[in-house]
């Protein structure tokens, strides 16, 4: 099968069109031809090395943890699944990830695609609605809390917001000033988070933005909680006033499958910025960087 591999760690000259066998499903997993798999901004960590130390990557490695596609086999015991449904995919960061023509995961990772998405929305719906919604749940959101989320124009900060949404709490989307018009059509309400607060007003707030981490801890009073999905900074929260959870995603079929029935009913909207060939990897990882507004997908 084609796959996208990383030779070595570093630039996006790294990843070369290669060719590998068809994996093979063991006992609890499943084979899927994949269509379409996105790139989330942990890829870049990933390639660059900057993880090394402790998810050492077997090299040459196929990267991304996002993608759709169809069943084509089941391992001995995978029940609730068939071969040709079509499903969702949350890829472990170990190397053999969802960058190639076909993947295997554990059924445990898999969810059905409904009829209404198509695999690029699907794809582009996986760690980034795993994320937002678990960030809340960390929280525990009550209907009727007002929650500040930074970031709240990427992925993360979108699944975040709707998901607040959904369940009857208030989603203050904190944003880049220029950005403000286009959050308040999100959220209930919108801020500046590049500007410091002059009170704290919030008990509960996200953080999916690592440069403005400082202002959002400014927003919440004494005793409040932070759950964050980038490291935290230790000199911006003096004296441990609020409580900060740094969340990192954990896959979560259930889970997924209530994501994906959100994006369905169209509550739950990821926007796509872009979408590239498989061997386009590289410009798709470009485009990550430079900050796209939205997800980039990979059309195999």
């Amino acid at each position: 099968m084609k796959a996208a591999l990383l030779k070595a760690y570093g630039g996006v000259d790294q990843f070369e069109i290669g060719d590998l066998p068809i994996p093979q499903p063991a006992a609890g997993e499943v084979l899927i031809k994949i269509a379409a798999s996105a790139v989330h901004p942990f890829d870049l960590i990933l390639r660059q090395g900057f993880m090394a130390q402790y998810i050492p990557l077997p090299l040459p490695a196929v990267l991304g943890g996002d993608a759709a596609g169809t069943v084509v086999e089941l391992g001995q015991g995978v029940t609730g699944l068939a071969v040709g449904d079509r499903v969702v995919a949350d890829f472990a960061a170990n190397g053999k990830g969802a960058h190639a023509e076909y993947g295997v995961v554990p059924a445990t990772s898999i969810a059905k695609l409904p009829a209404e998405l198509s695999f690029e929305e699907g794809a582009s719906l996986v760690k980034a609605g795993l994320t937002g919604r678990q960030t809340v749940e960390a929280l525990g959101v009550k209907p009727g809390d007002r929650v500040l989320v930074s970031g709240g124009l990427g992925a993360v900060g979108r699944a975040a917001l709707q998901y607040l949404k959904q369940i009857g709490a208030t989603p203050v989307a904190g944003v880049r000033p220029e950005r403000l018009g286009e959050a308040r059509e999100l959220a209930d309400e919108a801020l500046d988070i590049t500007v410091p607060p002059t009170s704290a007003t919030f008990d509960r707030a996200i953080s999916a933005a690592g440069p403005v981490a400082g202002n959002l801890i400014r927003h919440v009073r004494d005793g409040g909680k932070v759950v964050s999905i980038v490291p935290v900074p230790k000199d911006v929260n003096p004296g441990n006033r609020v409580s900060i959870h740094e969340l990192y995603h954990r896959t979560d079929a259930a889970m997924l499958g209530d994501v994906l029935d959100a994006g369905a009913r169209g509550v739950l909207v990821v926007p796509i910025a872009q979408t590239l060939p498989l061997n386009q990897l590289g410009a798709a990882h470009e485009a990550v960087a430079s900050g796209a507004q939205g997800k980039v997908v990979l059309r195999h």
